[in-house]
């Protein structure tokens, strides 16, 4: 509703009762009163001047209305740019405050309220709102009736805006979910919101006015408050404490404190900002435990708990840098343990992992502390004697050892007994290197062991030829390759129910110009080490798809053709592509391959073999777990493996009938190649036993010198003319 409306039909009506008087009279009164009214206006200027107030006064009789140019500033006009009619002020209220001001302009009129006051937002010339503080007062005739309205405006935009910011960050402080509170000088809380309520569960009216110190136990609050004089001195504090909520659960809070200062930077009171660290310090401790395992793990051995390569390396760099400094010695000790693969093909790996754990506590004992005994590698250890003297000293160690290996170890039912081949290198007459001092003591273990084994040998010189005849070998081997003296010989693999070919494996032979036919024990290990490994699996690959090719086109049917593939081959980026080459260019079909890996590498990295194979079986391509049982794999390992065949190692053939536990082990082994639906090839088979006992316990699959032993591609040709074996 306009503000003229309002005025002319809820205020002029006081007036109606001055018309019948005479209008000579009325005259003289109007202008007498103009002219009070102005020298008053004069008057209330000039005292107003100081306070930088506007002015109005509303003529309610004939509703005129005068605005002082400050009015008119406040709102962004000059004197002349607004007309002194009331629409001038009520066209620019806020349409959010236009009913309750009118609504106070009326209650002053009908004399509810003495005074008239209202704050409202008026609309600046450009367009912002100014917040002014309005007061007035009617005036009365000698009637009592209403005449007029004086009043003045206050603009008040920056107190309110600046109370508007307060009260909003007020309330944000209040509904915030972090904790915030405030004390006073001497620590009676004075403001606790709604974060405070939820951390601690007491409400702000049970707190208000009660002191801090209810949040501490009273140890605890006797050393935090020996912190305040310097937070008074700081203006800051911040800590890391405990503080009990009302159910006395403890609560590890970040506190940060601040001073609150008046206007002339006096003290007045105490802000403090809580966060609650309880779970962040659990997981924290969580985090660091985690870490502390795996630094362990990286520097330790899992199974015997000795250091592992990694500290090694460290601490032979320590006695190294110990020797310099005091011009003194050391000697390192190379032990390995002979023919430890014996007891773990014969009695498993879970004795062997036992036997293990017993000489490394059987070596610690006799050691003295500053020594570093360490676990190298499988079943071989590392000793750094320090503060070496005497090369006898040395001497007098390897013999205790070398006694406390023979000393017989019980596992379960096996009595076992252990001999170990050592050899020692010294610092600083051997070597001064790292490198040096571990394959100088690494030449002279080997020299133990062609000594006999059981027995420990120092360094000398000429036990480098030794290291030097094996990179010769790996000389050799890559000149092997170019020169293709490698032969691929092929084993039969045999179905006993009727002795016929089912497949054949091939396997690598080295027709050496000198040494003579040597096999893959002799060589595989060093072509692994000297990297050429891969090399010489796909020489052997082309070779067998071309021989099996050959034979598919004279109408011949050889089987599956078994391919050994070693980890470092399978590990190549461009491993498959490889594979899809060779078939391709021999026009070999991918359901005659079938490629072997043993279970000891398939373990080594299972995700990325699970990962590896599944693409090469998805190209129809047949595999093979190669030594089946003395891997330790696991049975869900086995279910997710892309396999087709288990080949059951030689090592448990071997004994057979004579040895109950081997039997055992080759019974569950059948089970379990049934319940996977896996086909089962048992190696090394040599005897009629053998073959029976398998045959009757449903395993009918052999490879061994039973039926063949490795034979050229001329003898396996005639094999295969012949249709059958035997």
């Amino acid at each position: 509703m306009d503000g003229n409306d309002h005025s002319m039909k809820n205020i002029n009506t006081n007036c109606a009762n001055d018309t019948n008087k005479g209008p000579k009279v009325q005259t003289d009164a109007l202008k007498k009163s103009n002219r009070l009214d102005q020298e008053l206006m004069e008057r209330m200027e000039l005292a107003l001047l100081g306070s930088n107030d506007g002015i109005w006064d509303w003529n309610i009789r004939d509703n005129r209305v005068y605005f002082s140019p400050r009015w008119k500033e406040m709102l962004g006009y000059a004197d002349d740019e607004l007309s002194n009619e009331l629409s001038t002020w009520s066209d620019r209220i806020h349409p959010d405050d236009t009913e309750r001001t009118w609504a106070d302009v009326y209650k002053n009129v009908h004399g509810e309220t003495e005074y008239y006051e209202n704050i409202h937002r008026l609309r600046h010339k450009d367009g912002h709102w100014v917040w002014i503080l309005d007061r007035g007062k009617v005036q009365l005739d000698e009637n009592n009736k209403v005449i007029r309205m004086i009043g003045t405006h206050t603009d008040i935009t920056a107190e309110k805006e600046n109370q508007l910011t307060l009260l909003h960050q007020a309330q944000i402080i209040e509904q915030t979910h972090e904790p915030i509170n405030t004390t006073d000088l001497r620590g009676n809380i004075t403001s606790w919101n709604k974060g405070s309520e939820k951390l601690f569960g007491y409400k702000a009216e049970e707190v208000i006015g009660k002191h801090i110190s209810l949040l501490f136990r009273p140890e605890a609050y006797q050393i935090f408050v020996k912190n305040i004089p310097e937070l008074m001195k700081e203006g800051t504090y911040r800590c890391t404490l405990s503080l009990l909520k009302r159910s006395e659960e403890p609560v590890l809070i970040d506190l940060s404190l601040s001073l609150l200062r008046d206007h002339e930077n006096v003290p007045t009171g105490i802000v403090g900002y809580l966060q609650d660290i309880t779970e962040r310090k659990k997981a924290e401790d969580a985090l660091l435990a985690q870490q502390q395992i795996l630094q362990h793990q990286a520097h330790y051995d899992a199974l015997t708990g000795l250091p592992n390569r990694v500290l090694f390396a460290d601490r032979l760099e320590q006695s190294i840098q110990k020797a310099k400094r005091h011009r003194g010695g050391f000697a390192l000790f190379f032990i390995d343990l002979d023919k430890f693969k014996h007891i773990n093909d014969s009695l498993g790996h879970g004795v062997g992992d036992r036997v293990l754990k017993t000489v490394a506590k059987r070596l610690q004992y006799i050691i003295r502390e500053e020594d570093t005994l360490t676990r190298l590698s499988g079943d071989e250890f590392t000793l750094i004697m320090e503060d070496l003297s005497r090369p006898e000293d040395a001497a007098l160690l390897a013999e205790k050892i070398l006694a406390i290996l023979g000393t017989a170890i019980v596992i379960d039912e096996h009595i076992i007994y252990l001999t170990g081949s050592i050899g020692i290198s010294l610092y600083p007459q051997d070597a001064t290197e790292e490198e040096f001092l571990l394959k100088y003591a690494d030449t002279a273990m080997y020299k133990a062991k062609e000594e006999g084994r059981n027995t420990f040998q120092f360094y000398m010189p000429e036990m480098t030829e030794f290291a030097l005849k094996r990179m010769e070998m790996k000389t050799h081997i890559r000149q092997a390759i170019e020169n293709k003296e490698f032969l691929v010989y092929y084993q039969p693999q045999i179905d006993a129910s009727t002795n016929t070919l089912i497949g054949l494996e091939a396997l690598a032979r080295w027709q050496h110009p000198t040494m003579g036919l040597l096999l893959p024990d002799e060589f595989i290990p060093i072509a692994e080490e000297a990297g050429l490994i891969i090399e010489l699996d796909q020489q052997i690959m082309q070779t067998a798809m071309k021989q099996v090719r050959q034979w598919h086109k004279k109408g011949l049917n050889p089987g599956i053709l078994g391919l050994n593939i070693s980890m470092q081959h399978l590990e190549k980026g461009d491993f498959l592509q490889r594979i899809k080459d060779c078939l391709n260019r021999n026009d070999f079909k991918a359901k005659w391959l079938e490629l072997e890996i043993t279970e000891g590498q398939m373990l080594k990295k299972p995700e990325e073999v699970i990962m590896k194979l599944t693409r090469i079986n998805a190209l129809g391509i047949g595999i093979s777990i190669d030594d089946f049982g003395t891997g330790y794999s696991s049975l869900s390992l086995l279910k997710r493996l892309p396999i087709n065949r288990l080949k059951v190692d030689r090592s448990f053939i071997r004994d057979i009938p004579k040895d109950e536990e081997d039997m055992a082990i080759v019974k569950a082994i059948i089970v379990l190649a049934k319940s996977l639906n896996l086909e089962l090839i048992a190696e090394g088979i040599e005897a009629t036993e053998q073959r029976d006992f398998l045959m009757d316990n449903g395993c009918l699959y052999f490879q061994g010198h039973y039926y063949s032993p490795p034979i050229l591609a001329e003898e396996m040709e005639a094999i295969l003319l012949k249709g059958k074996v035997g």
